[in-house]
């Protein structure tokens, strides 16, 4: 609820304090209740005053009309989304986004004007249009009094009508989605536009304290998707921290503590705490059963996907062809069952997979750790039939360590709120390999839970759908690869790049190989085969700081799809060579909605938004934009990079922005031509604004791109924050070839 605090002039509280203004804005039967929690601020230490303040702060929220009473527009789309049901009218969804996407203009405009009229500020109002001049009588009235908090209302009113709005509107998509099954279409449709006033908002904001179990990491990949931009998690985190109050962090390899979530690295959770391979066992187990090997002639006997045809009274493990009767287990290493047939598997874990395919009235098991040889070409063989085994087998088991402490026994309706909640966020839902296997294997997902029993994962989406929380429910658009497909076709590049961005591999290499596969590329190892096999790409996409290829007419294409922090440097003083430090990791989005450019093989051809740039405009650019402040009011952050510096030295505050120009003045001052570029819309006559608004925390970027005297063809130098509008006139719509 960003709306809670008011922003300049105070908090909500400031507002309501004295309680005259409640007989206007807050329901009959909480009126009292707010005078009577009013305090005297002396009364009271700091924290106890706090405290109180949050009290009536929320109830008063909680009691206004304009949150509990519903919008006209509001009652009509309900009653248009009971109509449709689970129809598939993509216009009617078209329309609904255009309504919530005006509504999240109308709300940045009242920010602005809000913000105008509480600095005394009438000379926006000045156009003496009579429609003009009515706001303004209404932004500064003559009579102050009680003003101020109506304006705070305005703003209450349209973010209720805005979220609301939003929580239908997925309910719709999903409901139609989980009925018709998941297409591009219809996912394009979650990526809503943003809010300003989210921007300000980071993880801790909409996660609050004292969840301790959960990682950071994992919430930050569920809340930065492109369908969770202002929803409401609160469901989900009171499930998730009701079911795991009793366990401390496990982020951390000896340590309680959970990670800060900021980038993948921070986690051990995929970079330093691996668990033993096969160290798992089955509850009734005393981790003495010892384990079973892979006859591997039986394995070689077999061309293509092999499963485990389970014999108990083989001593090794035998095989056959995995076909329609596999059920596929997928799971993270992280948790134990990791492995390679060579090694065995534990017998206890063998005797589990068979009872549960033969439950499922399957007759052979595929799990990575009987199936993947650590040999080289018959691992490589076994990966390229990967999409195979997870889209053709008869079950798709999922086996998490989280999941598995839910007791289905007693499966009412918040147990499988718990379940949901737990899975949004566990480890198996933010590693790259399961996703691959769960996007693959979407129509016949089961989700293992304790005591052995399973739950069909459609079977989880619709009953919550349909009987759970609203709030809750929604957040499945952040789990589109989960959702079911009647086609389980290749992935384009720029989407699989996008949901492969955050996630991790234990082999660096692999998030290439995934990147592929998801493209319908069978164990390709080179980003740049498959850029290659590409006609093109949504030039949004590659607006990112990841790497590129350092390849003749590939140096615009990126050459893995996962972005990692990436450290940078900067120059303070030419004559002293002292350097400031800093990071940067500017994800990339999926694209949609952006300009499509043609792969030439070798080039990239298409229209961009370009500034050329001269000395003369770098040098007014750089007085505009890239201030300096003394080192001890820098952020924490940038202290901690840059510990090699005294204290009598001035850094950027803006480093990346300072860095872009050095760049930029180097290659003009050798000859070359230089321009900063930014993607266009699909339409190729206006700027591409799928990324705006979207929660980034490092402003507006674009790409640096230069050409050597006398060419043509351009060459991609990587993208930097560039903080200058793009509706500046100095912009303009250019084709090019980028080399």
């Amino acid at each position: 609820m960003p709306f809670i605090n008011s922003g300049s002039g105070g908090t909500f509280w400031d507002g309501i304090r004295d309680g005259q203004w409640a007989n206007k804005y807050v329901l009959p039967e909480a009126r009292h209740q707010v005078g009577s929690r009013a305090l005297n601020d002396e009364a009271y230490d700091p924290e106890t005053i706090l405290g109180k303040l949050s009290d009536v702060q929320d109830l008063v929220w909680a009691n206004l009309y304009v949150t509990n009473f519903v919008d006209t527009n509001f009652v009509i789309l309900a009653i248009k989304v009971a109509q449709e049901g689970t129809t598939a009218n993509i216009v009617f969804a078209r329309d609904f986004l255009a309504y919530i996407n005006m509504l999240a203009d109308l709300i940045n405009e009242f920010e602005y004007l809000d913000s105008v009229a509480s600095l005394k500020f009438a000379r926006p109002f000045s156009d003496p249009t009579p429609s003009v001049q009515a706001l303004r009588e209404v932004l500064f009235p003559e009579v102050e009094e009680g003003h101020k908090q109506g304006r705070d209302i305005v703003k209450v009113f349209l973010w209720t009508v805005w979220q609301r709005c939003v929580m239908l509107y997925f309910y719709y998509l999903l409901q139609v989605q989980l009925q018709q099954g998941c297409s591009a279409e219809w996912s394009s449709l979650f990526a809503i536009q943003g809010i300003k006033r989210l921007e300000e908002l980071d993880s801790g904001d909409y996660r609050g304290d004292g969840i301790e179990y959960m990682c950071n990491w994992a919430f930050q990949i569920l809340r930065t998707n492109r369908s969770s931009l202002g929803l409401d998690f609160r469901t989900m985190l009171i499930r998730f921290e009701s079911h795991f109050q009793r366990r401390s962090g496990r982020c951390n390899d000896g340590s309680d503590l959970t990670c800060e979530g900021n980038y993948l690295e921070s986690c051990q959770r995929f970079t330093g705490a691996e668990t033993l391979s096969q160290s798992k066992h089955v509850p009734s187990c005393n981790g003495n059963c010892g384990k079973i090997g892979w006859s591997e002639k039986s394995y070689r006997s077999y061309e293509g996907a092999r499963a485990v045809h389970f014999d108990t009274s083989e001593s090794s493990l035998q095989y056959c062809r995995a076909s329609q009767k596999t059920m596929a287990v997928s799971h993270v290493w992280s948790h134990g069952q990791g492995g390679r047939p060579e090694q065995g598997i534990n017998t206890c874990l063998h005797k589990q997979y068979s009872f549960l395919a033969q439950a499922c009235n399957c007759d052979s098991y595929w799990i990575d750790s009987t199936c993947v040889p650590s040999e080289r070409d018959l691992r490589m063989e076994a990966i390229g039939t990967i999409n195979t085994v997870f889209a053709t087998s008869k079950v798709v088991l999922i086996s998490d360590a989280d999941l598995e402490t839910i007791d289905l026994s007693t499966s009412n309706i918040e147990t499988l709120e718990t379940l949901l909640s737990i899975l949004l966020v566990c480890d198996w839902n933010v590693r790259a390999w399961t996703m691959l296997e769960a996007i693959r294997g979407r129509n016949n997902i089961n989700i293992l839970c304790g005591d052995n029993k399973m739950i069909p994962l459609t079977s989880l989406f619709h009953t919550i759908l349909n009987q759970g929380a609203i709030d809750l429910a929604v957040l499945l658009g952040s789990a589109q690869h989960l959702l079911p497909s009647d086609n389980v076709q290749k992935i384009c590049i720029e989407d699989a790049g996008f949901l492969l961005n955050k996630r991790h591999t234990s082999r660096p290499a692999d998030a290439v190989i995934i990147w592929g596969l998801l493209n319908n590329l069978s164990g390709e190892k080179s980003a740049s085969n498959i850029w290659k096999s590409q006609k093109g790409v949504r030039t949004g996409f590659l607006i990112s700081s990841v790497s590129r290829l350092e390849i003749r007419g590939y140096s615009w294409a990126p050459r893995a799809p996962y972005i990692r922090p990436q450290k940078r440097s900067v120059s303070l003083n030419s004559s002293t060579q002292k350097m400031q430090n800093y990071m940067v990791c500017y994800q990339s989005y999926d694209g949609q909605g952006s300009y499509f450019a043609n792969n030439l093989m070798p080039g990239l051809e298409g229209k961009w938004l370009v500034r050329d740039m001269t000395s003369k405009g770098l040098a007014l650019y750089r007085d505009n934009f890239c201030y300096t402040t003394p080192l001890e009011f820098v952020h924490s952050t940038q202290l901690e990079f840059n510990l090699h510096l005294d204290g009598d030295v001035n850094l950027y505050e803006q480093p990346d922005t300072g860095l872009a120009c050095d760049i930029i003045e180097r290659l003009l001052s050798t000859g070359y031509k230089v321009r900063t570029v930014r993607p266009l819309a699909e339409c190729g006559t206006m700027p591409y604004m799928g990324g705006i608004r979207r929660g980034e925390s490092y402003g507006m970027v674009a790409a640096i791109c230069s050409v050597r005297p006398g060419g043509e063809k351009w060459k991609w130098e990587g993208v930097y924050q560039w903080l200058e509008e793009i509706d500046d006139d100095r912009w303009g719509i250019e084709d090019m070839i980028i080399w």
